[in-house]
């Protein structure tokens, strides 16, 4: 484990020149969310977590603790606002590009995208603002705090997680659908064809009992969705033998149209960046076959 944040501010440095240096272009989105944060993680084993975080105007991680772990971050592109809990009052600083923060444990902060976050090089906007994380021992959990009336530091709730910077609460399933098809190519059924003919695959998750039910589809991999990341990626020791590269175009098919959207997009977040979804699944398909027909 490492002992001391400067270990991870060293750390966070060399991932945000990789960064920079375009060696994660493989799991940075095409277009990124502008209505919530991004993150995913670049790598880590049993002794730390690093994490690649993109940031949004307005939205904030509330006051929170790290649990166990030490932390550091680097920021990549743009500027973030952190404030912090000196044990008497929340005070602010601005960190820039380039700039650097740690957290010991204990340590209580709230961290957003600073509003006036503008590239120092060409004076624009900086979207989006990036910045990398780390933590040692890897996050379990994480508790959240307000300030009193009377200036006083109160624990609100305290939750397990191993994902950074946390969300401020959860969201529907309705949020997390548009979030999926926000970062996602969808494939319409009347250009299945045209994309299989330049290679992509099309992979069906759907269960075997609704196969059965509604009919097969001559050509698809059948995946079952709960294996589906194992099996894609070119890295995993369970990948199938199409599974040849990070390129390699996936068209992933459910039943509507519906959970095959949070699959591509989970593809995407381990770095198979072209990984699109069927529209509307397989009963759009069997609709197009019935009418052409």
């Amino acid at each position: 484990m490492t002992e001391n944040t400067p270990d991870l501010l060293a750390l966070t440095a060399t991932e945000a020149a990789k960064v920079r240096a375009g060696e994660y272009d493989r799991v940075i989105p095409t277009d990124w969310p502008v209505g919530e944060r991004w993150s995913t993680r670049l790598w880590g084993d049993d002794d730390v977590d690093v994490w690649l975080i993109s940031w949004v105007p307005e939205r904030s991680t509330e006051l929170h603790d790290h649990a166990g772990s030490l932390g550091a971050l680097t920021v990549v592109s743009g500027a973030l606002a952190e404030r912090s809990w000196d044990g008497e009052a929340l005070r602010e600083r601005r960190i820039d590009a380039g700039g650097q923060a740690s957290f010991d444990r204990g340590w209580v902060h709230d961290v957003t995208r600073h509003p006036d976050a503008h590239d120092a090089a060409t004076g624009e906007a900086a979207t989006p603002t990036l910045s990398v994380h780390a933590y040692s021992p890897p996050l379990t959990a994480m508790s959240y705090y307000e300030v009193t009336p009377g200036g006083r530091l109160r624990r609100v709730r305290s939750e397990l997680t191993d994902e950074p910077e946390g969300p401020t609460g959860g969201r529907g399933i309705d949020e997390l659908l548009a979030s999926a098809r926000d970062r996602i190519d969808r494939v319409e059924a009347a250009d299945l064809r045209a994309e299989l003919d330049a290679g992509a695959i099309l992979v069906d998750t759907r269960p075997a009992a609704q196969r059965a039910a509604e009919g097969e589809v001559d050509g698809a991999l059948i995946i079952e969705r709960n294996v589906l990341e194992w099996r894609l990626d070119p890295s995993s020791d369970a990948r199938i033998p199409e599974a040849t590269g990070w390129d390699v175009r996936w068209i992933v098919m459910c039943q509507e149209g519906y959970s095959s959207s949070l699959a591509a997009a989970a593809l995407r977040d381990i770095g198979l960046h072209r990984a699109a979804d069927l529209a509307g699944g397989y009963t759009a398909l069997a609709a197009a076959a019935a009418t052409s027909g």
